[in-house]
């Protein structure tokens, strides 16, 4: 894994996060503000380049109206258009 690489664990969870997210419709900002946490911290989150604490992942979830559990479950990476 190259160095500045996110670790896959992160990553999936981001992937999680998102896509939770965009299944209700709710921006990065709603999600910052319902979870309150920096949009910056919401996108680092679903970038894998944060790792977020259990405090943040309980916060993330229950802004999102979302069992924490479902956060941590395998999510499929999307491809971002044009890539």
């Amino acid at each position: 894994m190259p160095h500045n690489a996110p670790h896959p664990r992160l990553q999936a969870f981001g992937f999680a996060v998102r896509d939770a997210r965009e299944s209700c419709g709710m921006s990065i900002e709603a999600l910052a503000e319902a979870a309150d946490l920096s949009a910056r911290m919401v996108i680092g989150i679903e970038h894998g380049k944060r790792n977020p604490s259990l405090l943040t992942i309980l916060a993330l979830a229950q802004g999102l109206g979302v069992a924490p559990g479902r956060l941590l479950e395998p999510a499929t990476p999307r491809r971002e258009p044009g890539t």
